[in-house]
């Protein structure tokens, strides 16, 4: 049983106890993705500047 303690030890408490909002956010593009999709209506207009 090294898989629970040993994720659970390390990357499951440093990592979400140490920066859970500045690393979650820049670390995982879910955030930025739906900030980018509904700032910018590129699928929606069809005509993307980008």
């Amino acid at each position: 049983m090294p898989l629970p303690p040993f994720s659970v030890s390390l990357p499951a408490l440093p990592i979400n106890v140490s920066l859970p909002a500045r690393p979650l956010r820049l670390s995982l593009p879910a955030p930025p993705a739906r900030l980018l999709l509904p700032a910018l209506p590129v699928p929606e207009n069809g005509e993307a500047p980008v």
